[in-house]
């Protein structure tokens, strides 16, 4: 077990998971939720026989703080944290294992990006090359970073280069940043299997009198600063005291009832994203009909143990405890299809969601919102109750039984 004494008796100096919390709660009040999630991926990677990649995409509109939680891991250069981050704020699939014609064979190895990431977390600003695009970009895009993510390196053949790449177990880690995806991304995913998690950064608007005490301030250059050194420090002191790989998860244990926890949330997500099939009605409207398979749940439990062990580790327990489960749940949540996430949200909120509410939630029309109730009641997640025109009732649902856990 994580000898307790050693982590509440720190020296003097040390930086502190108090000590981010409070910086970052200083000059980003937002964004707590999401620096921990940051870096609790981080945190995972000192867990000992990890056999897959984590990857963590922080997703949101412009201009609310996806980028800005980034930047806090980006090394100093006295931190010393360069040695466990390698930062590539755009690149493409292709760049894991290079057939580049320009290139010699016997240089070709040190421009790919694989092996470069090993017992590395993986930091991208900008994935708008990889998860947008043309369909059959997509394709090919996804089909790399499954084979990637799996952990077991990766290999490739072409006309020119004939066969290359890695074919032994690289483990890395991954975040990064994009703003919301379309229905169509996700439903591509489903197709092809994802080993993505996502993580909703919170969009809140400010008043007008916040803007204008913003807009008064001139210390964005201070805030940046302050939480990146902060953050940085923090995480340059954890791995000091837990190496790469050090930590057996034993020495991090789950309770049954949070493991059941856990596992009701990876049967939600995977149900969530399972892909919806459409036919065309002879209105020329689409209108769901079918779901397809969902994907296995077991890789998305084996993700989630790896997070919330490392959300835990960052606060220094030596025990995955309920603060770590609700962070899981937000990872959940935010893994969902972004048009059905807010319905979800509201059904967890209130046990019941209706039409007028999650049009405005959706920011969409009340007939769109239809379709997404449908999609709901196919995914089997809720219950559909038809409203009556007559009595001018609309359509409401209804968590189902098998998601009754979700209930308030």
């Amino acid at each position: 077990m994580i000898n307790t004494a050693i982590e509440n008796a720190l020296p003097d100096n040390s930086c502190t998971i108090s000590d981010v919390r409070s910086m970052v709660e200083h000059h980003y009040p937002n964004l707590l939720g999401s620096v921990y999630a940051c870096m609790a991926v981080f945190g995972a990677m000192a867990l000992k026989g990890r056999t897959k990649p984590l990857s963590l995409i922080f997703e949101t509109a412009s201009g609310y703080g996806k980028t800005a939680t980034l930047q806090m891991v980006f090394p100093t250069p006295e931190s010393g944290l360069k040695k466990f981050v390698y930062r590539s704020d755009k690149f493409t699939p292709k760049a894991f294992v290079s057939h580049a014609a320009s290139v010699s064979t016997e240089d070709l190895s040190g421009i790919d990006l694989l092996p470069k990431l090993e017992n590395k977390v993986l930091v991208t600003k900008e994935l708008a090359p990889i998860l947008r695009g043309r369909e059959e970009e997509l394709k090919e895009n996804f089909s790399t970073l499954i084979s990637v993510l799996d952990g077991k390196g990766f290999t490739s053949d072409s006309g020119m280069r004939g066969q290359r790449g890695y074919d032994k177990p690289l483990l890395f880690n991954w975040i990064g940043a994009t703003t919301p995806l379309p229905a169509s991304t996700h439903r591509l995913m489903a197709q092809l299997g994802t080993r993505l998690l996502f993580f909703e950064v919170p969009a809140v608007e400010p008043t007008e009198d916040e803007l204008l005490a913003y807009a008064e301030r001139n210390d964005a250059g201070t805030a940046e600063i302050e939480c990146q050194d902060v953050v940085n420090r923090f995480l340059s002191e954890f791995f000091e005291r837990h190496p790469i790989g050090s930590l057996a998860p034993d020495d991090l244990p789950i309770s049954d009832e949070r493991l059941r926890s856990l596992v009701r949330w990876a049967m939600l997500l995977v149900h969530g994203r399972a892909e919806v099939k459409f036919e065309k009605e002879p209105s020329s409207e689409w209108k769901p009909v079918a779901a397809g398979q969902a994907e296995g749940p077991f890789k998305v439990i084996l993700y989630f143990k790896d997070l919330a062990r490392g959300h835990a580790l960052i606060h220094g327990r030596t025990e995955v405890t309920d603060p770590d489960v609700a962070f899981i749940a937000e990872v959940a949540l935010s893994s969902l299809p972004g048009h059905l996430r807010p319905i979800v949200r509201e059904l967890r909120r209130s046990g019941t969601a209706d039409v007028p509410t999650c049009a405005r939630l959706c920011q969409v029309s009340r007939t769109t919102v239809r379709k997404y109730f449908e999609e709901m009641a196919i995914l089997g997640i809720a219950a559909l109750s038809k409203g009556s025109p007559q009595s001018n009732e609309a359509d409401s649902l209804a968590i189902s039984d098998s998601y009754g856990w979700l209930r308030p």
